[in-house]
């Protein structure tokens, strides 16, 4: 029985494979689509270049008809699945880069109509950006706010310019007077797509505010959004950092971001002055930095109020300090200036700053008394060290002030509309330190300075306006005083209110904004 099966199986082997083959084995060579004339991988810089390629495409089908398409999308997606945007249906491709400094695909995608045959050409594009490093130069027209940004790609010189870069970049030009430009480097969005540190630019007017990408110049929030809750007050805006804090005074008020909590970019409700809702109105002058409280002025009640840390739902009153020359409440003083001097840090057991600033009083009985005041901070507390300005000093009459932050014991300010003093504020010494051309009018004076690798600097800036057209020149110092011609001048159109250098290595503890 085995052997029987065994011939079985022998048997219809051999018949089956005793069959004529009839398939039919004449099969007609594939499609081939050839596409050449695009790179493997472009580097662009966002809102300035663009993709411009022109593809060369050809197939073996002699009756081809091609349809074309490009689309992009982002790599290193986190939380979300990047979508491919169509940019183009043409062979050919010209668009201006608008996407994120980042790592981008561009596919490229070509089907023979004919033949319904598709053939897929991917390219990476490392965009960059050009926002990222050179100085930002906040002006206006009187009514209208837009930015210039001066390029630094060598050194802190810069060698070219784009103007109006606020307003080619998101549209339109923001409303009211420019006030001071600040830099956030935590600040929260989700400009990627997650929730995330974004380096980011704030800008301000008489009547509105903008938090914007550095890395791409678009508008993160304006004042029409930054509020959880729109506030009654509508500008003037200033945003500046503190220590675990954002602060935004708005028409007087007071916001915060608590950075050390969870948030979204978004500031809280006002701040109350006391438990009886008591009207109050911020004056624009403050002191702070990113390690101390906000210290600020309420010029409603003419008294000296904080924030610890951003918290709460009220500003706290400031404490005095035994040995103080006047209160820190009910002054009755109208503050014409006041800012940060300096720092030092105090070890164990402390572990904490306290801080030095300066303030200049104008009597609100009697106007014409004026007082230079040199005030300590320490935590909630102030002691103010005062002392008369006479009649027939320069600082009497003057205006545009600064404090050389973190160096000498200086301020400056201008006179007579075009000139340029310091003031030694350890014994009055005052010297003319610059004249600008008798047809120019000085609309700041600000001192900034950083020991960033090849781009170092200390300067003494000072913003003139000429005509409708505006001039920053940049003075290095020495001994506290101007040393010699500008270093180099910045010039465009416009008032200029503000200037503010930013590059990779800037921190929002880089620089005290201040007035």
């Amino acid at each position: 029985m085995k052997n029987l099966f065994l011939y079985m199986l022998i048997f219809t082997a051999a018949l089956f494979g005793c069959k004529k083959d009839k398939s039919n084995y004449d099969y007609k060579a594939l499609e081939k689509i050839t596409i050449t004339g695009i790179s493997n991988n472009y580097t662009v810089i966002s809102e300035k270049e663009g993709l411009n390629i022109t593809p060369e495409v050809t197939s073996t089908d002699p009756d081809a008809q091609f349809e074309y398409l490009w689309g992009i999308y982002e790599t290193n997606a986190q939380g979300y699945i990047p979508v491919l945007d169509t940019i183009a249906k043409t062979k050919n491709l010209n668009y201006l880069i608008k996407q994120p400094a980042k790592a981008w695909v561009v596919v490229f995608r070509v089907t023979n109509k004919h033949t319904k045959y598709t053939q897929y050409f991917n390219s990476t594009i490392n965009v960059v950006t050009e926002f990222t490093r050179g100085w930002y130069v906040a002006k206006d027209d009187g009514t209208q706010s837009d930015l210039d940004l001066f390029l630094t790609p060598i050194n802190i010189v810069p060698n070219s310019k784009r103007e109006d870069i606020y307003s080619f970049v998101n549209g339109a030009k923001m409303p009211g007077k420019a006030n001071l430009l600040s830099f956030i480097t935590a600040y929260k969005s989700t400009v990627t797509g997650s929730l995330a540190n974004t380096r980011t630019l704030v800008m301000s007017t008489d009547k509105d505010m903008a938090t914007v990408n550095v890395n791409t110049l678009k508008n993160i929030y304006t004042s029409n959004d930054i509020f959880f809750e729109p506030p009654a007050a509508k500008g003037p805006y200033l945003m500046f950092p503190g220590a675990s804090a954002y602060y935004v005074i708005n028409g007087g008020t007071l916001h915060t971001i608590v950075t050390s909590s969870l948030n979204v970019g978004k500031f809280g409700g006002r701040f109350l002055r006391d438990a009886n809702n008591s009207p109050y109105n911020i004056s624009k002058y403050y002191m702070t930095n990113s390690s101390s409280n906000g210290y600020f002025f309420d010029e409603t009640s003419s008294s000296f109020v904080g924030v610890a840390s951003g918290f709460g739902t009220s500003v706290s009153s400031l404490t005095d300090v035994a040995g103080t020359s006047m209160s820190a409440t009910n002054t009755n003083q109208k503050v014409l200036y006041m800012g940060l001097k300096s720092f030092t840090y105090l070890p164990a057991p402390a572990y904490r700053y306290t801080f030095t600033g300066c303030v200049l009083f104008q009597d609100k009985t009697n106007p014409s008394i004026k007082t230079l005041a040199h005030a300590d901070l320490d935590q909630l507390t102030i002691k103010l060290t005062n002392s008369p300005v006479l009649a027939t000093e320069k600082l009497y009459n003057s205006s545009n002030h600064t404090l050389l932050y973190g160096e000498e014991n200086i301020m400056y300010f201008s006179v007579n509309n075009n000139e340029v003093w310091s003031r030694n504020l350890s014994n009055n010494f005052e010297k003319l330190e610059y004249a600008a051309p008798a047809d120019e009018e000085i609309t700041f004076i600000r001192h900034k300075a950083s020991t960033a690798a090849n781009y170092a600097y200390n300067f003494i800036m000072v913003g003139t306006k000429v005509g409708s057209n505006y001039k920053i020149r940049m003075f290095n110092k020495a001994s506290g005083s101007i040393n010699g011609e500008p270093a180099f001048t910045l010039e465009g159109t416009g008032i200029a209110r503000d200037v503010l250098y930013i590059s990779p290595s800037i921190a929002e503890s880089s620089y005290s904004i201040q007035w």
